[in-house]
């Protein structure tokens, strides 16, 4: 399908664009700031011309204070964005199947639990704002299937909420319960985020209200908690609400108040979460290797067909890893890319050496490409038949690989790789596929 996505570049826009690519294989055309411009409007009746799906996923952040000035801003980039998207679909010839436009559980009150078919809302600016926002999207022509989604805190490690969190997390080895930590602290899973909005795509019966939140009520405390059992905190500290309040306004709100929200129809329809409790979401990836690995069949030239981003490959196309044994026995490694530069392309080359640490534990070994700086790499999986395709990680969840020995792999590879390291715990959203075209 030709999904349109406003909000595409921002944190979940991008998570969400390389789910639903690697997942449907849909075609994703990108709503940029400029064409919600009235003297753009054409532009942007012209894009969404064609496309399927709407996803509305604009909106400045709102964990910044909210002066008069930013209230405006956070108004515009939502109500402003979605009224001019529901008058586009007005103009189209060819009206999409479903328009999905995003809200918070921001709407709902801070006292008392909530679910979709809570009829009463919240008082302040933020549960304003949400109103607003909907009623917006309530506009959209009837003949158009319309799926409001309703956000609790997005949780990732690699970016959004948590990001912010860990920085001060890893600097102080502190975590903070913010104030008094009774407060409901509703949040998702970015990865769940992702397979519930590729529903609302396929399945037709879905319209209406949906809360996007994980099924275990959670307290502000217990989300503190876990995460500071997770990142090994030194300290976990009570930091008085009153203290967010004097930075951030009325802004601190969202925080220091927080509703108790369910995802009720989600559950009814018989949806799976694949973090549905903290000790689940935060629970450690599985980083085991294979238990035998032929050295000597291994070598030879790999394709990478996909990676986590990192700064060494960013940008390079085409890349191959290339392992030979040598006369020594060690192993020369030669990895190879190619980049695009204003005259053309480029090609990048880095020669370095790997060695197995420990003989008992085959699948670990250490990459050099500068001096004795060793990095891990771990062969997760391995078509242990052919020594056709691997999966290789690190200690962490930070790098991820899929490599092949050709420049293409089949959807069943595809598929087997991917079920594989969602198992062991890894966001197959972040892989970027890498071209091996001509």
């Amino acid at each position: 399908m030709n999904i349109a996505i406003s909000g595409a570049t921002g944190f979940i826009g991008k998570h969400l664009t390389r789910y639903l690519t690697e997942v449907g294989g849909h075609r994703i055309v990108s709503l940029g700031r400029n064409v919600f411009l009235k003297e753009n409007f054409e532009e942007l009746v012209a894009l969404l011309e064609g496309c399927d799906v709407i996803i509305n996923l604009a909106g400045a952040p709102i964990n910044k204070r909210w002066t008069s000035s930013y209230m405006k801003e956070l108004y515009d980039s939502r109500i402003g964005v979605t009224r001019s998207i529901v008058k586009a679909v007005d103009r189209l010839k060819n009206k999409p199947r479903v328009f999905i436009s995003t809200s918070a559980v921001g709407f709902y009150p801070s006292e008392g639990k909530c679910n979709e078919y809570s009829s009463q809302r919240g008082t302040g600016f933020l549960s304003d704002l949400c109103d607003a926002w909907e009623m917006e999207a309530l506009q959209c022509d009837a003949s158009v299937r319309l799926v409001i989604a309703r956000f609790g805190v997005v949780l990732s490690p690699d970016g959004g909420a948590l990001k912010e969190m860990l920085k001060v997390l890893h600097l102080t080895k502190t975590a903070v319960t913010i104030g008094p930590g009774t407060q409901p602290f509703p949040w998702i899973d970015l990865v769940d985020l992702c397979r519930i909005m590729n529903l609302f795509i396929i399945n037709e019966d879905m319209s209406g209200n949906y809360n996007l939140v994980a099924p275990e009520p959670t307290t502000q405390r217990s989300f503190t908690r876990a995460l500071a059992h997770a990142y090994k905190a030194w300290l976990n500290v009570l930091a008085p609400s009153v203290f967010f309040v004097l930075l951030m306004g009325e802004a601190a709100s969202f925080v220091v108040k927080g509703q108790n929200v369910q995802p009720t129809r989600l559950l009814s329809m018989g949806f799976r979460f694949e973090s549905p409790t903290l000790e689940k979401f935060f629970s450690p990836i599985d980083n085991s290797t294979v238990p035998t690995l032929d050295l000597k069949r291994y070598m030879g030239v790999w394709y990478e067909i996909a990676r986590y981003d990192h700064s060494f490959e960013r940008g390079l196309t085409h890349v191959t890893a290339e392992y030979s044994i040598q006369s020594d026995q060690s192993i020369r490694v030669v990895n190879r890319g190619r980049k695009k530069t204003e005259k053309g392309f480029t090609w990048n080359k880095a020669v370095g050496k790997a060695k197995i640490p420990d003989p008992t534990q085959p699948g670990k070994l250490k990459v050099s490409f500068f001096l004795w700086f060793y990095s891990d790499y771990y062969v997760l999986e391995l078509d242990q038949k052919e020594y056709s395709y691997a999966l290789i990680g690190s200690k962490s969840d930070k790098y991820l690989w899929i490599l092949s020995r050709t420049p293409q792999i089949s959807e069943e590879v595809r598929t087997k790789i991917l079920t594989a390291a969602k198992l062991r715990g890894y966001d197959t959203g972040r892989l970027l596929w890498v071209d091996q075209g001509q």
